[in-house]
């Protein structure tokens, strides 16, 4: 796939600068395309416990690249929160405590133009709360210049959004993630350790809020020009029995592939 030669779970600003690139490569010549940007986002709290775990079996990024304004951050810039070959059985505590850690605020680093504040350089060890307002508003303007996102809180909305917004039906309906995982994970910490939590990723829980806010306008607006919503929304996610097709739960499928496809790498 094209995406995985920008990198592994490669952000926006390294998307939107290596995607034309590697498709005029790919193709043998220089082609004007439209590109579609569609995302995922996550409420924040719960997608911070699930890298943690991830992190704590053994999970690594060391399959990025940190790419931005024609190069590869450096070890300075990205300096690692462990040593060895990975974090493997790392706390909670230990986990929180690293300054550096890219699991803070992760949603709006990956969608915010990190060429604004001097790519990782001014999103890391030199972060500001002037360079947190414009990443902050940065990936506001880009997930709402994007065609389409969805959350996973909001499985049913996320799908009729995207099926209305594109003319296109799943076979495969999108199911709602289990958040048993996650609530016990939550439940088991201390108010202040969820305080803790939630002060890492302020930036995150901002444009979770815009994000919903934004996406339920988009709803509301696909509805009201829908003459067949009700039908539509009562048999939103029922598929004709057909053999192989299963319920889609991006939940699991996001922490198990995960998982795999970060360990050892």
């Amino acid at each position: 796939m094209i995406v995985n030669r920008c990198g592994l779970h490669a952000d926006f600003t390294e998307l939107t600068a290596c995607v034309g690139g590697e498709l005029d490569r790919h193709e043998g010549s220089a082609v004007h395309r439209r590109y579609f940007y569609i995302t995922l986002l996550r409420e924040p709290v719960a997608r911070y416990l699930s890298e943690y775990r991830h992190v704590k079996r053994g999970a690594t990024w060391k399959g990025s690249r940190h790419w931005c304004q024609g190069r590869t951050a450096t070890a300075s810039e990205v300096p690692p929160c462990y040593t060895g070959e990975s974090w493997r059985g790392v706390t909670l505590e230990e986990f929180a405590s690293c300054p550096w850690n890219l699991a803070n605020n992760r949603q709006t680093r990956m969608l915010a133009d990190l060429a604004l504040v001097g790519c990782y350089n001014g999103t890391l060890r030199h972060r500001t709360a002037d360079s947190d307002r414009v990443l902050l508003a940065s990936a506001k303007r880009n997930l709402a210049a994007m065609s389409y996102f969805g959350l996973t809180e909001f499985q049913k909305i996320s799908q009729y959004v995207f099926e209305e917004t594109f003319n296109l039906r799943f076979a495969v309906p999108f199911a709602q993630h289990n958040a048993t995982v996650s609530a016990a994970t939550l439940a088991a910490l201390s108010p202040a350790q969820v305080a803790r939590v939630r002060r890492l990723n302020a930036l995150d829980l901002e444009l979770y809020d815009f994000a919903k806010n934004l996406m339920l306008k988009r709803f509301e607006a696909l509805k009201k020009r829908d003459s067949d919503f009700d039908y539509r929304w009562k048999h939103l996610g029922e598929v004709s029995p057909r053999s192989g097709v299963t319920e889609f739960d991006w939940d699991s499928n996001l922490e198990d592939a995960t998982t795999e496809k970060y360990r050892g790498k």
